[in-house]
């Protein structure tokens, strides 16, 4: 059986909410991102603070949760990479704060240069090459960001320049192949990632508005694979 026939809407095993318990206040909106260099400015800059005694994780870490200073309905959250993981914790935390909205940003391999340089990346649908969206939505070969009417209103006001475009989610960034990268970029694609399908799934399930934005770090769209800035985001 393929990983497309996976949904089953029936009864959770391992619930949540006998494993996670309820924060005592409530909070709108959570701000994800997946680069640890971030971190440490926003705590010298005094924009966030740690929500004291408050952490989430596994056997493979803890990690802290923060709440941003002047907007104390948000959280911050350091998230690892990748679907699974980045879904996992979204369970957690989304139910035990209560949260309705989901802002997403990070990096992305670019599809097609000429289209996204210095541009911020809106997705208006994500193709789904990883697994963690078909134990939550039905199988199809795009899900829609419905949100990105909005997120481009709010960049427009603030003069921001932004592309939108469809991006790809995928599980194995080492098998970014040639015929892979050719097929994407012909169905629309302009930029590659590994979290926003699942995470689009995930939040139409819980009904949590999700806005996600991306910007190119390293490029696909040449002869040979260019890093690009990708290595000046890795922790010194």
């Amino acid at each position: 059986m393929g990983i497309e026939k996976s949904y089953r809407d029936s009864r959770v095993i391992i619930d949540i909410t006998q494993i996670i318990e309820k924060y005592h206040a409530s909070f709108d909106t959570l701000i994800i991102t997946f680069q640890s260099k971030v971190l440490p400015k926003l705590l010298e800059e005094k924009l966030i603070s740690v929500l004291e005694k408050e952490v989430v994780g596994s056997s493979h870490g803890k990690y802290d949760v923060y709440q941003v200073v002047d907007q104390p309905n948000t959280l911050f959250f350091l998230c690892p990479i990748g679907a699974p993981t980045a879904v996992g914790n979204l369970e957690e935390l989304t139910y035990k704060y209560g949260i309705k909205n989901i802002i997403l940003y990070g990096s992305a391999g670019v599809l097609d240069k000429a289209l996204t340089a210095g541009k911020i990346i809106v997705p208006t649908k994500a193709y789904r090459d990883e697994g963690t969206s078909y134990h939550y939505v039905p199988a199809s070969d795009f899900i829609d960001i419905i949100e990105h009417q909005k997120l481009s209103k709010i960049f427009d006001e603030l003069h921001i320049d932004y592309v939108k475009g469809y991006t790809w989610t995928t599980d194995a960034f080492y098998r970014e192949t040639q015929a892979l990268y050719l097929e994407r970029k012909a169905q629309g694609c302009i930029a590659v990632e590994m979290e926003i399908s699942a995470v689009a799934a995930f939040s139409k399930v819980k009904n949590i508005n999700f806005y996600p934005f991306v910007y190119g770090a390293d490029h696909l769209d040449t002869n040979q694979w260019d890093k690009g800035i990708l290595g000046n985001m890795m922790p010194s």
